[in-house]
C-alpha cells in the first residue's frame, strides 16, 4: 500500500477536485463513500482506486480481495475529501458513469428530470429508474449533477447500472418524433395498473418546486395523476414519480 501525508500531493490535489463538478466531468472520475456501496460499484468494474483513512488502517483488509491499488491518506488529508458528516474511513476513486446521448439505447422506458435540483431526489428517481424496469435516464437543462456524492449514494450503485446521459432540448424534440412523452400533473387523467402497453416511452418530472417549462410542457402526449386522499395534493418528487414508473414499468 502507498501512502499519502502531503497535501501538495499532485494525486491528492486532483482527487480533491473532484468534489467539484467541472472537474469530475473533465478527469471522468468521482469519489464515493460508503463500503456498501463501494462494494457495488466495485462489480460493475468502476472502482479504480480505494483511499484509506489512516485512522482507520483496518478497513484497509476489507480491500485486499478487490484488484486495485489502495492508498492510505493521512487522517486531515481524508477528511478534506469526505462529504459526509460521519465518515467510514474508505473512499472509492471510480470512473463517471455518465455517458454520450450516443451510447444511449434508442428503444425503452425512459426517464427525463426537467431541472431536478435536489441530489437525494435524483439518486433516489435513479433506483426507481432501475427496481421499475426503466432503460435509462435522460438529465435535461437544470438538473443537479448525478455524479454529486449524495446522488450516488442515494443511488446505491444504480447510477452505474442505469444508463444516464443528459440531453439538450433539440435532442430531446427529436426523441418526440420517436415516442410518446407522459407527465405528472394534477389535472391529468388518473394512473391505473393497464396505463400503457407500450414499450417506448418518455416519462417526464419536472423541477421540485416550478414544474416542467413550457418548452418541456408542449412536449407532453399525456397527463397522469396519481390518485390521492383530498387532503393531499402533492407528493415529494421522487416518490412521485417512483409511484408513476411502478406504475408504468414496474409489473413485468
Amino acid at each position: 500500500m502507498k501512502r499519502i501525508d502531503s497535501e501538495k500531493n499532485e494525486r491528492f490535489k486532483n482527487w480533491k477536485k473532484l468534489k467539484d463538478k467541472k472537474y469530475r466531468g473533465r478527469f471522468g472520475e468521482i469519489l464515493v463513500e460508503g463500503s456498501v456501496v463501494i462494494e457495488e460499484i466495485y462489480r460493475e468494474g468502476y472502482v479504480k482506486e480505494i483511499l484509506i483513512d489512516e485512522k482507520k488502517l483496518h478497513l484497509s483488509e476489507n480491500y485486499q480481495t478487490m484488484d486495485v491499488p489502495v492508498t492510505v491518506l493521512n487522517h486531515a488529508l481524508f477528511e478534506e475529501l469526505v462529504s459526509t458528516e460521519t465518515s467510514q474511513g474508505a473512499i472509492a476513486v471510480c470512473r463517471h458513469f455518465l455517458k454520450d446521448l450516443k451510447e444511449f439505447p434508442t428503444t425503452g422506458k425512459f426517464l427525463y428530470t426537467d431541472g431536478i435540483q435536489d441530489p437525494g431526489n435524483l439518486g433516489g428517481m435513479i433506483r426507481s429508474a432501475e427496481a421499475f424496469h426503466f432503460d435509462g435516464i435522460l438529465l435535461g437543462k437544470g438538473t443537479v449533477d448525478p455524479g454529486n456524492d449524495k446522488c450516488v449514494r442515494s443511488s446505491m450503485a444504480s447510477a452505474f447500472r442505469v444508463p444516464i446521459a443528459k440531453i439538450t432540448d433539440d435532442e430531446l424534440k427529436k426523441l418526440h418524433e420517436k415516442m410518446p412523452f407522459y407527465a405528472l400533473d394534477i389535472r391529468g387523467q388518473i394512473m391505473k395498473s393497464d396505463l400503457t402497453t407500450e414499450d417506448d416511452l418518455v416519462l417526464m418530472v419536472g423541477n421540485e418546486a416550478r414544474g416542467l417549462r413550457e418548452e418541456t410542457l408542449e412536449l407532453v402526449n399525456y397527463k397522469l395523476r396519481i390518485p390521492m386522499k383530498e387532503t393531499i395534493d402533492s407528493l415529494n418528487a421522487n416518490v412521485a414519480t417512483s409511484i408513476a414508473m411502478f406504475m408504468i414499468g414496474g409489473r413485468k
